[in-house]
C-alpha cells in the first residue's frame, strides 16, 4: 500500500469518527427540527406532538387558536367567535404524559390555559420523549395553526464537523490527483 492510500484511509477515519461519535451522544440529531401544524381539536379532546429531546434542546414555537364558528362536528348553525374559549397547552415529559393520560396528578414543564394564541419557550432538562400537548376542554371545536421548534446546544456542532470532515475529504483527494 502506497503513502496516498495511507493518506486517504486516514483522512476518511478523521471524518467518520466524530461523526459517529456526535451520532451516538445525540441520538435526536436526525429529527426534524422544526414543524408547522393546523390542526381541528374537536369538543373535549385533545392532540399531541411526541419529540425526543437531549438534555439542553430548547422547545420553542408559537399557536394561534381559530374558530370556525362550530358548536359540534356536523353542526350546521354558525355561532360568534365570541365564543371562543381558548385552549390549555401543555408539555409533558414522558413520564408526565403517562400520568396525564391515566387522568393523573401531573407537575408539567410548561403549562399555560385558555389561551386563544401564544408564543412560548422552554429548556429541556433531561433526555427524553416530550410531548406538546393542545387541549380543548369546551364543547366548540377549535382549529390550531402553529409551529413547533427543537434546536440543541450541540445542533451548530455537529454541522460544523460534518463541514470539516468533507473539507477534509475534498483537499485530500484534489492532493491525490495532483501528485498523480
Amino acid at each position: 500500500m502506497n503513502n496516498r492510500s495511507v493518506l486517504i484511509i486516514l483522512i476518511l477515519l478523521m471524518f467518520i469518527t466524530p461523526v459517529a461519535d456526535a451520532k451516538e451522544q445525540y441520538p435526536n440529531h436526525k429529527l426534524q427540527t422544526s414543524a408547522t401544524h393546523d390542526i381541528v381539536v374537536e369538543a373535549v379532546s385533545w392532540k399531541s406532538f411526541p419529540i425526543l429531546c437531549s438534555a439542553g434542546d430548547t422547545l420553542s414555537g408559537e399557536f394561534r387558536v381559530i374558530s370556525n364558528g362550530d358548536l359540534f362536528p356536523g353542526d350546521q348553525t354558525k355561532y360568534d367567535n365570541w365564543l371562543l374559549e381558548g385552549i390549555d397547552f401543555l408539555v409533558l415529559d414522558d413520564e408526565n404524559y403517562i400520568l396525564w393520560l391515566e387522568e393523573s396528578v401531573i407537575t408539567p414543564s410548561f403549562e399555560r390555559y385558555s389561551l386563544i394564541e401564544l408564543t412560548w419557550s422552554i429548556e429541556i432538562p433531561h433526555i427524553g420523549v416530550w410531548y406538546v400537548v393542545y387541549s380543548n376542554d369546551s364543547i366548540y371545536t377549535n382549529q390550531i395553526e402553529g409551529s413547533i421548534n427543537r434546536t440543541g446546544p450541540n445542533d451548530i456542532l455537529i454541522q460544523l464537523i460534518g463541514i470539516v470532515g468533507v473539507v477534509s475529504l475534498l483537499t485530500s483527494i484534489l492532493i491525490y490527483w495532483k501528485k498523480k
